[in-house]
């Protein structure tokens, strides 16, 4: 649209120049399109903030022009030195023209965010331009007659062209665009006041279309849209003043001049001279109380923003430090003397690399010449003592406020000291201050040397816990900490694995660590007088060589301190199944899969009898010398993939530390009660003897429990080993068995040695020998015990007859009852069955 609006324009005056159009006539068309250029510009809504008050300016600049090239057709055929043309349409237009272009161009971007910024800056423009025309009117004007409307257009022409020019120049300094802006609106005024002037002077109409040519030239400068700038993209704004140049001291310097000069030739003022000097004082005297305020105002944000700061700074935990190129400080916060003692004194103005750690100078020297980082470094305080620090470090040197590298040197002291803490408390065991079994693996693992590592147990811990209180059991592994730390030769180090459990490394070979475990198991048995009660403890210990890595990695094996570890503790348990005062044990392969056996019988067991996985076998026991059947023993067995056929001596213990022994006892009773039953009605009654484990024995209702099977009691015959330690009233529940009418039989007499006093303090009715008891015995010997038992009332039976040769030992002897694979091993009850039916004939 400004294309097109500058091309008819330029056509009117060419055709005007060529002869085909009057001049004013043309000069009206121009102003004409001028104007429908600003009210298109007008009508627009997303038209910029300053481009309004231009867009205004242009549809006065053409509305004037129009009306000048108007005024020059209204006498047809007269020139315009003869038909006097009034010049103040063009003066009136002059004075909206300037004035709406001055509002738009002190709009544009970078222009001061205050109004009272934008009316300093208008002061100096018009300072500048009252000053330029005092000085016009001392050396021409007043000597070639300036007067009425020309005067008035060259005032206000040289007021607004100052004024222009400030606001052009600071706006050009963020958009530089706004020059042509700016230039565009100065042709404009000049022109408008060159068409007042040929007015005012009735000059030939020549003369007009030579101001048509800036009129046409000026809206395409002043009209172009800009981009937005910094300062409507969000960056800040200035006030817009020109504080730091000395805008009007040239001005008034030349003025000066031009007074003296106009003085020493004229030898006095004109009216209009004192009004315009009267008017510059005013000017400069009111923009420079505005500068006032504004210098004022500026110190209290500056005064303000200062407090804040120093607030900030000396309530910060941190030290703020300014450095130099060549890291010297030369600036730090006043939080230094009070977190770290350092006074200024000692520490500005000299290099901050002299506080620093030797140590750590040379890596903190190319972290602080590397840009913004996080450094962790020790620094010496006030005080001699080296701190932990953490330095934020900000490289400020290209900022002009700054020109530093700003360090904020934090004090994590305590941090470290807390994480320290932490660490130690996560390797450390906190009772007993010995490494924890998290750090003995760890120092397994990093050991380089052989060597051999020493569990140790306290047996009878658990005891005195619930006897005495755990504040005497804790008092107990204090002190058994202290004795096993006072034992320790240099390289050794020992720890606490569970609540009972040490362990001792070792630096020496096989000996010297056998030698270490039996001293250590004599200390740690030693009793502990503590709080005023001596407890006493029995300990056992197992031992496991440990290999370093180098060695495992040629076995293909990871882990060595774990290694170490658990076949220590394997060693350990095996001693604990010996019993007490044992030797150390050491491990080996076939201990290890024992051991491994019984974990996965620990492990299994729950739950075997919902999988089915149990059932029953039964062995006949024979009367001698008839071999006639009078009873059946039944056995429980339980078949587990991998572990193949386990027997009820290898599972019924385990059962009884789970506390399965009701449930299976339960079980037990139940089927042998039922294959009984079955039994019955093809063959002799035979009586059934079926293994209680001691737990079950032990267990309240068990009578009940016998009661509730359904077996006759005087078919029944509970078997059971004497508990270790014995039941303080297993003579009053063996009594309430036979009470019921159901016999007792002890099993397993003689292995391992069974005291004869159990015969006579038990109320028995058989006792189980096992064959071992009189392997190799002549008969005489067997003939004895058996007499010995047979006068206490007690029948004997012996287990595990294998050969005729055993068999005719004990019958010999006199014993009336046998069982054992010589007759018929344990079987399922269909096998049980066939044994029976070709022993039916035997009486």
């Amino acid at each position: 649209m400004l294309l097109v609006s500058v091309t008819l324009s330029a056509a009117a005056l060419a055709a005007a120049l060529a002869g085909l159009l009057p001049a004013g006539l043309a000069l009206a068309v121009a102003g004409l399109v001028a104007a429908a250029r600003a009210a298109t510009l007008l009508l627009r809504s997303d038209i910029a903030a300053w481009h309004r008050p231009v867009s205004a300016g242009l549809g006065f600049c053409g509305v004037s022009t129009a009306a000048a090239g108007i005024a020059s057709v209204v006498a047809p055929g007269a020139m315009l030195s003869d038909v006097p043309l009034p010049a103040e349409l063009p003066l009136i237009g002059l004075f909206f023209v300037a004035g709406t272009l001055l509002a738009g161009l002190f709009h544009l971007p970078g222009q001061a965010a205050t109004y009272v910024g934008r009316v300093r800056r208008l002061l100096d423009g018009v300072g500048i331009g009252v000053i330029l025309f005092f000085i016009a009117w001392l050396v021409v004007f007043e000597a070639a007659g300036l007067k009425g409307a020309a005067l008035t257009a060259t005032l206000v022409a040289a007021v607004a062209v100052g004024a222009a020019v400030v606001g052009t120049m600071r706006a050009a300094t963020v958009q530089p665009g706004a020059l042509l802006r700016g230039l565009g609106a100065l042709i404009m005024i000049v022109a408008q006041t060159a068409l007042v002037l040929i007015l005012d002077y009735h000059l030939e109409p020549g003369w007009l279309l030579l101001a048509g040519v800036p009129l046409v030239a000026g809206p395409l400068l002043a009209g172009r849209e800009l981009p937005p700038g910094p300062a409507e993209a969000g960056a800040p704004t200035t006030d817009g003043s020109f504080a730091r140049y000395p805008l009007l001291a040239l001005p008034l310097a030349g003025a000066l001049v031009a007074a003296a000069y106009h003085l020493v030739v004229a030898g006095r003022f004109d009216t209009v001279s004192a009004v315009l000097a009267i008017v510059s004082v005013v000017i400069i005297a009111v923009r420079e109380a505005l500068a006032v305020a504004d210098v004022r105002q500026y110190a209290r944000w500056l005064a303000e923003r200062e407090a804040r700061f120093r607030a900030l700074v000396a309530g910060s935990a941190d030290v703020t430090m300014m450095l130099d190129d060549a890291l010297v400080v030369r600036w730090q916060s006043p939080a230094a003397a009070r977190r770290l003692g350092l006074a200024d004194a000692d520490v500005v103005d000299r290099p901050l690399l002299d506080r620093v750690h030797p140590d750590e100078a040379a890596a903190v020297a190319a972290a602080l010449t590397g840009g913004d980082t996080l450094i962790e470094a020790r620094i010496g305080d006030g005080f001699g003592i080296w701190r932990e620090t953490e330095w934020s470090v900000s490289d400020q040197r290209t900022d002009p406020s700054v020109r530093a590298v700003v360090v904020h040197v934090r004090d994590i002291s305590r941090r470290r000291q807390l994480e320290h803490a932490l660490h130690q408390a996560a390797r450390t065991d906190h009772l007993t201050g010995l490494a924890n079994r998290t750090e003995l693996r760890r120092l397994l693992a990093e050991r380089t040397t052989p060597g051999v590592l020493v569990v140790l147990g306290l047996d009878g811990l658990g005891s005195v816990n619930q006897l005495r209180g755990h504040e005497i059991g804790d008092a107990v592994l204090v002190e058994a900490a202290r004795r096993l730390r006072a034992a320790l030769a240099p390289g050794e180090v020992a720890a606490r694995l569970t609540s009972d459990q040490f362990a001792v490394l070792t630096a020496g070979g096989a000996v010297h660590a056998q030698m270490t475990a039996s001293r250590l198991l004599t200390l740690l048995s030693d009793p502990y007088p503590v709080l005023g009660v001596a407890s006493h403890l029995s300990a056992s210990a197992g031992l496991a060589e440990h290999v370093t890595a180098e060695h495992v990695a040629a076995e293909h094996t990871a882990d060595p301190g774990g290694r170490a570890l658990r076949r220590a503790e394997l060693a350990l348990q095996r001693a604990r199944q010996l019993g007490p005062a044992q030797p150390p044990q050491w491990y080996d392969e076939a201990t290890a899969a024992q051991l491994r056996r019984r974990l996965t019988i620990e492990q299994d067991l729950p739950g075997a009898l919902a999988r089915g996985e149990l059932d029953l076998l039964f062995q006949p026991v024979v009367e001698l010398p008839s071999g006639r059947v009078v009873g059946v023993e039944a056995r429980p067995r339980w078949r587990r993939a991998g572990l193949g056929p386990v027997t009820d001596a290898e599972f019924l213990p385990v059962a009884d530390q789970l506390g399965l022994h009701h449930e299976l006892g339960a079980w037990l009773l139940a089927a042998a009660g039922r294959q009984l039953g079955h039994r019955d009605g093809g063959g002799p009654p035979l009586w059934l003897a079926v293994p209680v484990s001691p737990a079950l024995l032990a267990a309240d209702g068990f009578a009940d429990l016998l009661a509730a099977t359904g077996i006759p009691p005087s078919r029944l015959v509970v078997q059971f080993t004497v508990p270790e330690p014995e039941l303080p009233d297993l003579v009053d529940r063996l009594t309430a068995i036979r009470t019921l009418g159901a016999r007792t039989a002890l099993d397993g007499f003689g292995v391992p040695a069974t005291t004869l006093s159990l015969l006579r303090r038990l109320p028995l009715d058989l006792v189980r020998v096992d064959r071992r008891t009189f392997a190799g015995a002549e008969t005489p010997v067997v003939a004895a015990v058996v007499n010995l038992a047979r006068q206490l009332g007690v029948e004997v039976a012996v287990d595990g007859v294998r050969d005729d040769a055993e068999l005719a030992t004990i019958t010999a002897a006199g014993c009336r009852l046998a069982q054992g694979s010589l007759f018929c091993a344990p079987s399922v009850p269909e096998r049980l069955e066939a044994y029976l039916d070709t022993r039916r004939t035997v009486r």
